[in-house]
Parts: C-alpha cells; structure tokens; sequence
C-alpha cells in the first residue's frame, strides 16, 4: 500500500509538472505575438523656408527735410519659390531726394517646414554676414538688421529691418537731382540641428541723430572725450536725440554722423530755402571755407548786405581771413571760424554750437 501511494505522487507530480509547461506554452506564445509588428510606417518631411513675397509695400520712408519730397522705395524677390509665395532673395531699392531721406523696410521670413528651421547667415549683395552689418553706396547707407528669431518651428515666422538713408557730408542746396541705390538680401537656412541659428550681436546704431539739448557731447578722438561722451549708448532716442529731424520742431540745431553708436562728425545746421544747411565743426578749420560759403549763400538769399558800423541793429554780413558773420535774415547770426569753431544764435540766448575739438551743446 505504501509503494503504491508512492508511485501515486510521483504521478501526480509529473501530471502537474507537464500541466505547468503547457500553460507556460501557451503563455509565452501570447506573449510573443504581442511583439510582433506586422506592416510598415512611412516618415515624410518637407522643407521650404523663405522671404514672404507678398510683402511689397512693407516699408515706410519720411523726408529729410520737413515739407520736402518723400523718398520711394520698392521691394523684390526671386528665386525658386517653395510653399505658395516664399523665396530666397529680396531686393531693396531706395529712391532718395536730400540729405537726411530714410526709408525702413521690414522682410519676413516664413517657416513652412515639418522640421524646425535654422537661420545661420544673412547675404548682402552675396557677402555674408552674421550679424548686423552696414553697406553703404554713393551717398545711400544700407544698415541690415539681423532677425529677431534666428530658430523656426515649423509656420512660425520671424521679420528683419533694414534701413536705408541718404548720408551726405557735402553741402547740398535744394534737392539733389534724384539718387537711387538697390541691394540684395538673401537668408542661408539649415534644419536645426539642435544648437540653434547663428548668434545675435547687439545692434549698434551707424547714421545720423539730431538733438537740441545742452548736454555737450564730443566727436571721437576728442582731446575733452573723457569728460564730454562720444558715444550714444547712454542716450534715449526721442529725448535725448532723434533720428527724424522732424521731430524737433526746430529751425537750427546740432546734427552728428555716427558709426557704430559713435559720434563721429558734429555740425550746427539751419534750414532756408527750404533746404538743410549744415556746418561742419570741431575739424581745425578744415571745413571753413565751405562754412564760409554757406553763410555767403545766406546772405545772398536774405538780401543782407556787408555790415556797416552800426551795431546798434546789425544786419549783415562780413568776411575776414578767420572768421565769416551774418546777422539777421531770420537768425540773431551765423557764425564760422577757421579754429573750427561754428554757431548759430537765435533770439534772446538761445544758440546751438560745435567747438573746437568738437564738443557740441545748444543753450537756451
């Protein structure tokens, strides 16, 4: 009985043993057909990033000059177009009259990927650049502005400035006879690879500002430099100084050249004839002859004569070897000297100046 209850386990044993395996079977059969995966899958991107072709009329320009002809502008494109209306390459022309026309032109660039899209150089006139550079051609300054975003996901959409003013350091009577300059932009993109577009720089501010303000600022080189600012950096845009001349509601004031936010030349200029005039001070009397044509100009408009001994009422003019006036004729005086000195004085104490070695300031 005992052998027999024995062999009885042993069995069962076996019977649960070969019951294990089977389920075990066709447990890992479930499992497998879980991690097959029949079929197959297709991934499919697309790729076109470009200016916005449509953008044709996106610029503003204003005159130099209050009351004088508005300059005109146009912009292009080409290239092979991808999505609906994007290119590579747009073409800006500016159509300037006097010193002093601007014109603001702002491209977009469009994004019309799958893929995120990267921005890693600008061409202008197929010089590349990566980071806000200026042209300048004839008497025209191109100042190209890098984009905001220089990384896109797919249909977003960055836009990028581009300035262009007429600079003139001659003396320009009246309206020059019509100045017209183009150049070419294009974008170079590449599909992210993670590190982003090309690196910003901060923008710096190369043309001219116009103030009327008594802070004495100094031209660079300056030998007073370090007690009287030679740069911009620190100065607010519309109080301190304007880029609109405009603006200032003024019938003289103080004018300066400026490369990369640097004061380069300063000037007191005057408007007559409907026309800015502008005197180039602060050079060691390099410029008085010119100065001193200026004021000659003047008084030949005016109808002011050679200024006689009368002090008491001056009204006219007189020239000498280092020194050129006018009095009235819509100003107190008009001054130049051959030590570089310049000045423009209006009623009461009121007086715009460029000194010697260049430091500026009006007074009033």
């Amino acid at each position: 009985m005992k052998i027999k209850s024995e062999r009885d386990k042993r069995t069962y044993l076996i019977m649960a043993l070969c019951a294990i395996l089977v389920i075990m079977g066709v447990g890992y059969a479930a499992f497998s057909s879980l991690l097959t995966i029949n079929g197959t899958a297709n991934i499919s991107n697309s790729w076109c990033v470009g200016f916005d072709n449509t953008k044709t009329t996106a610029y503003t320009a204003k005159a130099g000059i209050t009351g004088a002809t508005i300059p005109t502008g146009t912009m292009t494109y080409s290239g092979t177009a991808c999505g609906t209306n994007l290119v590579p390459a747009s073409s800006l022309t500016a159509h300037f009259y006097q010193p002093g026309d601007e014109i603001e032109y702002t491209l977009t660039i469009v994004n019309k990927s799958t893929v995120t899209a990267a921005i890693k150089s600008i061409l202008v006139d197929n010089e590349s650049v990566t980071s806000n550079t200026t042209k300048t051609k004839n008497n025209i300054t191109y100042i190209v502005n890098m984009p905001e975003s220089t990384t896109l996901a797919p249909n977003a959409s960055t836009t990028m400035k581009v300035i262009a003013r007429f600079q003139n350091e001659t003396n320009v009577t009246g309206n020059v006879n019509g100045q017209t300059e183009t150049i070419e932009v294009k974008i170079n993109t590449e599909q992210d690879d993670g590190e982003g577009g090309m690196d910003i720089t901060p923008a710096k501010f190369t043309g001219s500002i116009y103030r009327w303000s008594t802070t004495s600022l100094a031209n660079k080189g300056s030998s007073s430099a370090s007690d009287h600012p030679y740069t911009i950096t620190n100065l607010t845009e519309g109080t301190d100084y304007v880029k609109n001349v405009s603006l200032l509601n003024k019938t003289y004031y103080l004018k300066h050249d400026i490369v990369d936010d640097e004061i380069i030349n300063s000037y007191v200029c005057f408007v007559y004839n409907n026309a800015e005039h502008c005197m180039k001070g602060g050079d060691n009397g390099a410029s008085f002859a010119a100065n001193t044509q200026i004021i000659k100009d003047f008084q030949t408009f005016n109808n002011l004569g050679e200024l006689n001994n009368d002090w008491s009422n001056p009204q006219g003019c007189y020239f000498h070897s280092s020194t050129s006036d006018c009095y009235g004729g819509g100003f107190y005086s008009i001054a130049s000297s051959s030590r570089g000195d310049v000045e423009v004085d209006g009623s009461s104490s009121e007086y715009c100046r460029v000194l010697m070695g260049g430091n500026s300031n009006c007074n009033e």
